[in-house]
């Protein structure tokens, strides 16, 4: 098993959470005797509750004031999506309170010797983790960016004195960066860093047969895609889950949009469809303000096939679905603000953040008296996938695991071949594939029609170099 950033401690702090929790104030009241005070908490009104609040404990068991102080400040700021985002904010904050422990400091022990101060130390600590563990530089720099991120933001709130923050926790950088736009024109820009960052000459290029896209993608070949269709027609998947890889490897959508799609962007795109009965493709719109998410809640425009959408009308009014809105689960139950997709317990595959929210509203219209939300995060879609694939292995030993983000990349690798094989330039089929997945850095698109040759390459490398061996070996 692949050790994790907890394995390195022995302190035993931990992240818990909180299922309802609501921002208040104490209310102070006089008690009985004399210079004797009492009082309650009373959360405020019209104001909602937040779904799993991160809560850090130290190893006593009780929670660490400062550090949940901060978590607390957090709440209302605008760059704060979800709480899954809070929740890591916690976690890597909990990995530098167990190293606090560890090591018997304080996250104020900051002596003149800049060598000597806490985060200076465990900067060097998780560079010795960098280098002796398979971590990546990534995870490791997300982790120190938070405790930077503390600190700027407990002297911003004022939770410690000044006095205390008077020798620096870390120095801020200003640098000049050499970016790329997404139309490939490079510019210089002005960014503040600091130098808790720890720099990483690992190399971060793909392994052969690998794009990078948002992880490691390995795009199917036609040959797979076919045995998935094939399957299809043998019920080895539910109706969910190959509607969902269907629109996966349609529209490139990441599992996070496929499984908050509404009901009601189904039906408007079906509208528009019979309006325009020449129209062969419709465009949904995910992200931003509407209501599908989408990484980094950026805009994403979904291009869905006619035929698709026809399938998806009709799963949609099948009784199978109806009942599944209609459970006691389905916070919005038989209306066009539910999910597309929802499990057979009537919970979303993927908890969208738009519920989230609506949950918080106290007038909400919806099933007000479904149960307490546990936020979903894909798990039952990997499950079913799992099952799925399991099934086909069982007639086809030599089909390979997929993951549901690997049908993205071979969406984009369809668009490459089909487009090459009908004779379009390589600049065009850049624009289209750019467009299509949404990409914002050019280098992603670069890989997708460098794929092929790459990996062609490869295994004409790897042919010549056996063929040499096999020579030497009858000499």
């Amino acid at each position: 098993m692949k050790n994790t950033l907890n394995d390195l401690f022995k302190s035993t702090a931990r992240v818990i959470h909180l299922g309802h929790f609501y921002k208040g104030r104490p209310m102070w009241e006089a008690g009985e005797a004399v210079d004797n005070y009492e009082y309650r908490f009373s959360h405020l009104d019209d104001c909602g509750y937040f779904l799993k609040m991160p809560v850090i404990l130290q190893s006593n068991g009780l929670p660490w004031d400062i550090g949940n102080a901060y978590l607390l400040g957090q709440l209302e700021k605008p760059n704060l999506s979800n709480m899954r985002t809070l929740t890591a904010r916690a976690t890597h904050l909990k990995y530098y309170l167990q190293y606090l422990e560890d090591t018997g400091q304080h996250f104020l022990d900051l002596p003149k010797l800049y060598y000597e101060r806490a985060p200076q130390k465990f900067r060097l600590f998780m560079s010795q983790v960098l280098d002796n563990h398979d971590f990546s530089a990534e995870s490791i720099n997300n982790v120190l960016s938070t405790v930077a991120h503390f600190y700027k933001n407990i002297r911003y709130e004022s939770l410690v004195t000044e006095a205390s923050l008077e020798n620096q926790p870390f120095t801020e950088i200003r640098k000049s960066i050499m970016t790329t736009n997404r139309v490939g024109l490079v510019r210089s820009t002005q960014v503040i860093t600091n130098d808790l960052r720890i720099k990483s000459s690992r190399n971060h290029n793909s392994p052969i047969g690998k794009l990078s896209d948002g992880g490691r993608l390995r795009p199917l070949t036609g040959e797979e895609q076919q045995i998935i269709f094939d399957s299809f027609r043998r019920n080895y998947a539910s109706v969910e889950l190959e509607l969902m890889i269907r629109i996966a490897l349609e529209t490139g959508a990441r599992q996070q949009t496929v499984c908050t799609l509404s009901i009601g962007c189904i039906k408007k795109a079906y509208s528009e469809l019979e309006t325009t009965p020449s129209m062969t493709h419709v465009v949904i719109n995910g992200g931003q303000r509407y209501k599908a998410d989408t990484k980094g809640s950026r805009l994403n425009r979904l291009i869905f096939r006619r035929e698709l959408i026809d399938d998806l009308m009709t799963y949609i009014e099948c009784k199978r679905a109806e009942d599944r809105r209609r459970h006691d689960n389905s916070f919005y139950g038989d209306t066009d603000d539910n999910y597309v997709f929802l499990t057979r317990s009537g919970n979303p595959y993927y908890t969208a953040q738009r519920e989230i929210l609506d949950r918080q509203d106290p007038k909400a219209a919806w099933n007000i008296k479904a149960p307490m939300m546990v936020p979903k995060n894909g798990q039952s879609l990997r499950n079913e996938l799992g099952r799925f694939i399991f099934r086909i292995q069982k007639s086809e030993l030599t089909f390979k695991a997929f993951t549901f983000h690997d049908l993205r990349a071979t969406m984009g690798m369809n668009i490459v071949r089909s487009m090459r094989s009908n004779g379009y330039p390589d600049s065009k089929i850049f624009d289209h594939v750019r467009q299509r997945l949404n990409h914002s850095n050019f280098k992603t698109t670069e890989g997708y029609l460098n794929f092929d040759s790459e990996l062609s390459e490869f295994n004409d490398i790897q042919e010549a170099f056996g063929e040499m061996m096999c020579g030497h070996n009858n000499e």
